[in-house]
């Protein structure tokens, strides 16, 4: 990995060079995606259907399309078309920092890519694996240029912090000529915070803590725009001094016990604050300073405690004093001594960044004039001397005065030597990348202990954002750095884990967002595909989470108000760990959460999730006014994910009916039909409750980097390959170009789904393949196929495959249709709240206008009185201007992919409605006889017309006949009811002619 600065002139020369006039992409041989990314090691045996790589898929034109060039707009533009390197230099600002190097003067992101935010560096990630698929996808050398320059950067950042790591933890001056520590919070070059042994409070009833401090200048605009291996102070509220306590406010069995000093900001000034309790924030005993510490210069600060009376001193002056200070240390109990760091940090805001000099505790009240003399202040005498020459405290005295190193030594003489956490404390591991200190990882490892979750959010998952843009930069471009740096990660990811208990893990890893780890175990399972290293196997197995995955195997749900996001992806991880010879378990828990999630949890464009929970099995009716906010986009992105490598494994054709919905609607749905530079104009949620919107934007969020990479990456799934080429499996109805010279052919496929109903596939090469075309599962009204011209004969089953099995010669045509018909899906758990759809498009009704009074907040709709014998509700609907618009019941229904413009309002919408039948009614029959339902919530019309399509009007006669004898034989109509219901039938036969 380079040492050097990395400078952008000569990159943008030498790779304009390089790329000039690239236009064909060479075929890689790899795998499409971070799903399969095995270029050296092959596919998985497990594997007998396989991708394409993704430069083998070209889009044509249509939605699809349309909706992926906006997101490619956004790849080219973003930071500055002038500069294509702006952008990256963006994404790359809070690396660079993290790792003391200079920004360029580039501002983060925004979003949670801050640099304080917590999950900062994962859209960084998640931009790598856009610029990696947008490149596969079009060639244009443009997108290999931002990545490449990307993939050196962080290169660059790596070989910086393991350098760091590898220096000693210097001293500085300190203020009387002796050393001193610098707290910087920061991973580069000083001491992040220090801990002290245990047995410091105990016995402790009076006492004094002392020390000198020395806050510097937080100068913002220098932190963002030069180097930063210096990080100034902070005038952060509640950066710690100093706290002694319990590391967890959420968990502890008692309540919150801890005594510390901080730095609070009141007015843009730097105060200090003591507090002490063994009950909690609100039992707090508190001394408060309102006189402002100075800034960029030596401060003396001492707190004591005299029986019942604390005094706060600043400078050798009490400047807060409290007589009912009646906790002592004693009464805290088992306690972790933290100096510079806060019990449950709130990011980086709770660390102390300055120097600090000459920090002494000792078991007794020094007097006033005693401190006086320690800080130097006139009037001092008696133990305090006001220099390094002063005396040491009895129970720990820490002086810094250290030549360097991870220890500082209690100069008196109890023995009591502290740790400084730092780079260099020898617990850091080289390959380490990230855009924040390792910290954030060691307070995982220390707050699962107890379970806390403050100050600290899903390291781990934004290593597996970082990974995966360097396996799909491996994968789809063939840049070699970043496999390099991949495996500097693995190695560090394996030191970090392997020495932590079993029983630590399963903790942490249960934590809710603390522990989310993305997919970080399917990264690892990757690397190891391409770098057969049997520690990243190891340390991909050292993910399991076995609170969630070991009832999951034995196929019980355990999953009701589990953090989707957080668990969904661990799955395609364990799927991973099982292609990498896991045993089978691995394979058992994914297809077996499948299965728990969907239809169980599935709304009716494909989303799951209330809020970014799962919803409680079978509750989607009753959910949808749980929140304002249903669906997370990411938690989808994740399923589709598992179902396409699930059907690799196994091609039931559900787990492709399942990704067409989730595509064709929520995804495609979930993209604002505007261009833009500055934002991927993608939602968060895409809601479920009835009048609810979508919002866009999402710069910096996990689904704004999800977003960037559905939208580069539809042709992923279009076609699927047998494991001995001899198969082609044709998954979606979508315009695009599959080149596939292995097998000696190429498939260019014209269609204008969603928004026509017929594809035709020509052929290009010769010789025998047999090309399966999925039957969708809303087909209602036949599924036809014609070769050359000649229709064939299949049983076309909806929700499977067709099979043509022949020689091919180039020209060979194949053209496919599947009619699309108007139907309704009902809730899983009220089949009164349906969706309706056409086709595969789910069509929603615009909200009424405002005012209008909905009496359970659903629109109610009444259809049957409509419908003729082939099942259809077309009649129902009246075609609208506008693409797949129609009215009905006086609301406008539009398809759900038409995403909200930029220069107009987002248009509130209900994807449910409630379906009112209140008699049995045939065309303009009425029976006079209402609709009852059965104990599973079923009216007799929705009986008989599920059983729709109708061969002539005397089998549905017929099929009433049975319907209505078991209304009669279950009590819910009498004998003249039934009557009455058939009779109606048989008088509807013209109401019901197609």
């Amino acid at each position: 990995m380079p040492r050097f600065p990395l400078d952008r002139r000569d990159f943008l020369r030498t790779s304009g060079l390089a790329l000039a006039g690239a236009s064909v992409l060479p075929h890689l041989g790899c795998s499409p995606s971070r799903e399969g990314a095995s270029a050296v090691a092959g596919v998985p045996d497990s594997w007998t259907v396989r991708p394409f790589p993704l430069d083998r898929v070209r889009l044509g034109p249509g939605l699809f399309r349309e909706k992926r060039d906006r997101m490619l707009h956004y790849a080219g533009a973003y930071g500055g078309e002038a500069d294509p390197l702006a952008g990256p230099d963006r994404m790359l600002s809070i690396f660079r920092a993290n790792a003391g190097l200079d920004t360029r003067g580039a501002e983060p992101p925004g979003g949670w890519e801050t640099e304080t935010g917590y999950l900062r560096g994962h859209y960084a990630g998640h931009f790598m694996t856009m610029l990696a698929q947008a490149y596969a996808g079009t060639g244009d050398p443009l997108y290999k240029q931002k990545l490449d320059y990307m993939v050196a950067a962080l290169a660059e950042c790596q070989a910086a912090l393991a350098e760091a790591a590898s220096r000693p933890t210097p001293r500085v001056p300190g203020r009387g000529g002796g050393g001193a520590l610098r707290l910087t919070g920061s991973p580069i070059g000083h001491a992040e915070h220090v801990r002290l042994p245990d047995g410091i409070t105990a016995g402790l009833q009076d006492f004094t803590v002392a020390t000198w401090i020395n806050l510097r200048e937080y100068d913002a605009a220098r932190l963002t725009r030069t180097n930063r291996n210096q990080t100034p102070a902070t005038l952060n509220d509640g950066a710690a001094v100093f706290d002694f306590g319990t590391s967890n406010p959420e968990y502890a069995e008692a309540p919150l016990a801890r005594m510390y000093l901080v730095v609070r900001v009141s007015d843009e000034h730097p105060v200090p604050r003591f507090a002490i309790t063994v009950g909690g924030e609100e039992a707090e005993q508190r001394l408060d300073g309102a006189q402002p510490l100075p800034v960029d210069e030596w401060t003396h600060v001492a707190v004591t405690r005299a029986g019942g009376l604390g005094t706060l001193y600043v400078n050798g002056r009490p400047v807060a004093t409290n007589p009912r200070m009646t906790v002592t240390p004693a009464e805290l109990g088992a306690t972790d001594h933290w100096i510079g760091r806060r019990q449950f940090p709130q990011r980086s805001t709770s660390y102390l960044h300055a120097d600090l000099d000459d920090f002494q505790v000792w078991s007794r009240a020094l007097s006033a004039e005693d401190v006086r003399g320690l800080a130097g202040a006139p009037g001092g005498g008696g133990e305090g001397r006001g220099s390094d020459e002063a005396p040491r405290g009895d129970v720990a005295s820490y002086g810094f005065d250290e030549e360097s190193g991870p220890v500082a030594v209690d100069s008196g003489g109890q023995g009591r030597d502290a740790s400084i956490i730092a780079p260099t404390d020898g617990g850091r591991h080289p390959g380490f990348l990230s855009a924040y200190p390792e910290t954030q990882f060691i307070r995982l490892e220390e707050f699962c202990r107890y379970g806390s979750t403050q100050g600290i959010w899903a390291p781990y998952y934004t290593l597996h954002k970082i990974m995966a843009g360097l396996l799909d930069a491996h994968a789809l471009t063939g840049n070699d750095q970043a496999l390099e740096i991949l495996t500097g990660i693995g190695d560090w990811v394996h030191s970090r884990l392997e020495p932590l208990p079993p029983e630590q893990l399963e903790r942490m890893w249960d934590i809710y967002i603390a522990g989310e780890y993305g997919g970080v175990n399917e990264s690892l399972a990757q690397l190891h595909a391409l770098v057969p290293k049997e520690e990243y196997l190891v340390a991909a197995r050292r993910f399991d989470n076995g609170a969630v995955m070991d009832p999951v195997v034995r196929d019980e749900d355990v999953l009701d108000g589990r953090h989707a996001n957080q668990h969904v992806p661990q799955f395609t991880g364990y799927l991973r760990v099982y292609e990498q010879k896991g045993a089978s378990e691995y394979y058992h828990a994914a297809r077996h959460f499948w299965d728990m999630v969907v239809p169980h949890r599935i709304y009716g464009h494909g989303g799951l999730g209330v809020g970014e929970m799962l919803r409680v099995r079978d509750d989607v009716a009753g959910s949808l006014f749980d929140e304002r906010n249903h669906a997370e986009t990411c938690p989808l992105y994740n399923m589709l994910k598992l179902s396409r490598n699930l059907f690799f494994h196994d091609p039931d054709p559900r787990y492709m009916n399942y990704y067409e919905l989730g595509l064709f609607n929520q995804i495609v749905a979930s993209r604002r039909d505007t261009d833009s530079a500055e934002s991927p104009e993608v939602t968060y949620f895409v809601p479920v409750r009835p009048g609810e919107r979508r919002r866009y934007g999402n710069t910096g969020t996990c689904c704004g980097g999800t977003g960037m990479e559905s939208h580069t990456k539809y042709q992923d799934s279009i076609y699927f390959q047998s494991a001995d080429r001899s198969t082609l499996f044709v998954n979606l109805y979508i315009a695009s170009t599959l080149d596939w010279p292995e097998a000696g052919f190429t498939i260019r496929q014209d269609t204008r789904c969603p928004l026509e109903a017929n594809s035709t596939l020509t052929v290009d090469g010769r010789g025998p393949l047999d090309i399966r075309l999925r039957v969708p599962a809303w087909i209602r009204r036949g599924f036809t196929i014609r070769v050359n011209g000649e229709e064939q004969v299949v049983d076309a089953v909806p929700g499977t495959y067709v099979s043509l099995s022949r020689r091919w010669r180039s020209g060979d045509t194949i053209e496919v249709g599947f009619p699309f018909s108007f139907r309704t899906e009902r809730a899983i758990d009220d089949p009164t709240v349906q969706s309706l759809y056409y086709g595969p498009t789910l069509l929603a009704v615009q909200s009424p206008p405002v005012g209008e009074s909905l009496e359970d907040g659903l629109l109610e709709m009444s259809l049957y009185r409509h419908v003729k014998l082939d099942g259809d509700l077309a009649p129902a609907l009246t075609p609208a201007e506008g693409t797949l618009r129609f009215t009905t019941h006086g609301h406008t229904l539009f398809p759900f992919f038409e995403a909200d413009p930029q220069d107009g309002p987002t248009v509130p919408y209900h994807m449910y409605f409630r379906r009112q039948e209140p008699e049995v009614v045939f065309g303009s029959v009425e029976s006079g006889v209402p609709n009852t339902r059965r104990d599973d919530g079923l009216t007799l019309l929705d009986v008989v017309w599920d059983q729709a399509p109708f061969a002539d009007h005397a089998r549905f006669v017929a099929a009433v006949e049975e319907v209505a004898a078991a209304w009669e034989a279950a009590g819910l109509h009498g004998p003249e009811e039934s009557a009455a219901v058939v009779d109606a039938a048989r008088r509807a036969e013209a109401d019901l002619a197609v």
